[in-house]
């Protein structure tokens, strides 16, 4: 018999539950942590459900629209009973091409050994996300990495920077105007994700300590040059969540890569910065810093 538990809207509160579902020691995907499931739950309407003993959660992504992710601790021999619940909930919404988005080959071949419908599947690709190896970044070392190495020493020649945590009122209110900034000169190239993204951001900012997460702000005489925050997944892999800085001051973002990863993740042995959501100058700069793998994600329709 199947239970499935209304979808409930994603809250602070449900921090243990969603947690005691998702494996962090082998997690490679970003979209599964709390922390970031409740950073973008206004923009995405994140909700989920306990069916059949497993994690659902629902989410709508702009030029998606809604869809489920993958169930997380699932019976692969009841996983035919999941489908069958989620199709059955999707018969009264219209906004659903896909029943299923942010999943991994392995749960895809489940798909395909455990149940016999026929499924549709599709590269997500501006949704893969970029790892790369820690000391890769902090050390800069060879050809490939000469520019970014000139880019450093050049902000730590031109400026007297002074480093801080996100830990007062005072420098999340320097980070949200920095952040007001960057997107009034940008806000014309940038998708629905980023123009909300200082709201997501400003909640994160009040939950740093519930989140155990860790952060940077970079002082030039006073003024903030760039900030970011980021996550230890496990003992091999950190995710970097925001990464912002002001461009006039040369070489800020190299420096702020590699001084974040100094400061907290040098024990890591992996960085995940996440996607480039299609966004072509977002790319080229992921790419320039040479990922050693993707995590490609795949969305799925069952006919």
């Amino acid at each position: 018999m199947i239970v499935i538990i209304n979808f409930k809207c994603l809250s602070l509160d449900d921090k243990d539950v969603i947690e005691k579902y998702v494996d962090k020691e082998n997690l490679e995907s970003y979209e599964y942590l709390f922390s970031s499931l409740y950073m973008w739950r206004k923009l995405n309407n994140v909700k989920y459900a306990i069916i059949n003993d497993a994690l659902v959660i629902e989410k709508n992504e702009e030029g998606k629209g809604t869809f489920y992710a993958q169930p997380l601790k699932y019976d692969k021999e009841k996983l035919t009973e999941i489908v069958d619940a989620l199709i059955e909930r999707n018969t009264d919404f219209t906004d659903r091409d896909y029943l299923f988005g942010d999943v991994d080959e392995s749960f895809i071949e489940d798909l395909k050994k455990y149940t016999d419908y026929k499924i549709e599947v599709a590269e997500d690709i501006n949704d893969f996300e970029y790892v790369y190896k820690t000391n890769d970044l902090i050390e800069l070392r060879g050809k490939k990495y000469h520019g970014k190495k000139n880019h450093v020493n050049s902000f730590e020649k031109s400026y007297e920077y002074e480093i801080k945590t996100i830990d007062n009122e005072k420098v999340i209110k320097d980070c949200l105007m920095l952040l007001h900034k960057w997107h009034e000169e940008v806000a014309v190239t940038v998708d629905k994700e980023m123009l909300m993204e200082i709201d997501a951001i400003k909640d994160l900012f009040s939950e740093l300590h519930f989140f155990d997460l860790k952060s940077i702000a970079i002082y030039v005489d006073g003024d903030l040059a760039g900030f970011s925050v980021g996550e230890k997944v496990n003992e091999k892999m950190a995710v970097i969540h925001v990464e912002r800085g002001e461009i006039d001051y040369k070489g800020i973002y190299a420096f702020l890569n590699r001084k974040f990863l100094i400061e907290s993740f040098a024990d890591i042995e992996f960085v995940n910065r996440q996607e480039d959501t299609g966004n072509a100058g977002l790319r080229k700069a992921k790419e320039s810093y040479h990922p050693v793998k993707m995590v490609k994600k795949y969305l799925i329709k069952v006919v």
